[in-house]
């Protein structure tokens, strides 16, 4: 069954691919007949130029291989039908040569742009329907996890289960991974979100020192076990922000820096005034980040290979970090010495400069 269906992907592929050609043809003679039609009216000396038309709309419409067709025959046509001597491919005005020769190279440029269009768009059309069903799947899916979540929270403060060591290992795994789960769909909302929607911040003066709590609380179960090393600095000045969206980025940071460290490693989380910014800080002592990496990490689905296949995740949360951040008007980095000594990103937010009002902000 598998055969069979790839045999009718790859004719249903070489079929339209035909009758693309066939189209491009169709329109190169439709040009020729008006052309023709209109040279009984009036003397017309240099007609290559517009069989642009049928080339840009076949490279447009199907692709690179009816724009090659459509091309070769924009050469032939003229040179045949109205290029002295008639009906004959030979031409003998220089003028006439010069004049198909730079019809080639304008439709060899023309149609390659008008191919990267035609790919753009279907990329985007792609990426536009993936996005709906990820939404849709993930909204079906927060309704039994959060089912899960909620009956595993009552479970573990059962008498029987807290007196079973095993059912309560049990119990605290299935209610790991399903808050594990929940958190990677809610990354998969907000990233369908932020590509369909864009981000509209609710701007409001903010404590810096409140939103890395707020940060830390939301992520305090995965710092159980770790030393959690804070330093805020007393001089931090207020700054304009959506709180809820710097507070969900380095949220996104911290679950970042836990997840790609031991189990036991410390991390700092530091927030300092510099210069005319706020620069807040999650430091780990991880598996750290190639050179490559380094920009490619805030990547949209990027995973490193070192880590795809041990440990789990998206690729989103560092992507959704910097969309969040940039809505802030701030700037997000990562740096690192390289392979196994560690991480460290940075949140950079202004403080010297505030909207005009935060409903224009919305807008």
């Amino acid at each position: 069954m598998r055969l069979v269906w790839g045999s009718n992907s790859l004719f249903g592929a070489a079929g339209t691919r035909t009758i693309g050609v066939l189209f491009a043809l169709l329109l190169v003679a439709v040009v020729t007949v008006l052309l023709a039609a209109a040279s009984a009216l009036f003397p017309i000396e240099h007609v290559t130029i517009v069989y642009l038309i049928p080339v840009i709309l076949a490279a447009l419409r199907w692709g690179a291989v009816p724009a090659l067709f459509a091309g070769i025959s924009g050469i032939a046509f003229p040179a045949f039908f109205f290029y002295a001597p008639l009906y004959d491919f030979r031409v003998q005005s220089p003028a006439q040569v010069a004049d198909i020769v730079l019809f080639v190279a304008v439709a060899a440029i023309t149609g390659r742009m008008a191919v990267t269009v035609r790919h753009a768009r279907m990329r985007a059309q792609a990426e536009s329907l993936r996005d709906a069903l990820i939404g849709s799947v993930s909204h079906e899916l927060r309704t039994p996890l959060a089912a899960i979540v909620g009956s595993t929270s009552v479970l573990a403060q059962s008498p029987i289960v807290e007196r079973d060591e095993h059912l309560s290992s049990l119990v605290r795994v299935v209610r790991k991974e399903a808050e594990r789960l929940n958190g990677d769909i809610q990354n998969l909302l907000d990233a369908t979100r932020i590509s369909s929607e864009g981000i509209r911040p609710h701007l409001a003066w903010v404590d810096p020192e409140d939103v890395v709590s707020g940060a830390l609380a939301r992520k305090r179960h995965l710092l159980v076990d770790r030393e959690v090393m804070l330093a805020v600095a007393d001089d931090l000045p207020l700054i304009y922000v959506d709180p809820s969206l710097v507070e969900s980025a380095l949220g996104q940071l911290i679950e970042n820096a836990a997840k790609y460290s031991p189990s036991q490693a410390s991390m700092s989380v530091i927030a300092r005034h510099s210069g005319k910014s706020i620069d807040i800080e999650v430091v780990d002592q991880g598996e750290g980040l190639a050179g490559d990496e380094v920009e490619r990490v805030f990547d949209r689905f990027y995973r490193s290979p070192r880590h795809a296949g041990a440990v789990s995740g998206s690729g989103l949360g560092l992507w959704i970090a910097r969309a969040l951040i940039q809505a802030s008007g701030g700037t997000i980095r990562a740096f690192s010495a390289g392979p196994g000594h560690g991480a460290r990103f940075s949140i950079t937010l202004p403080v010297d400069t505030q909207p005009a009002s935060e409903d224009d902000a919305d807008e």
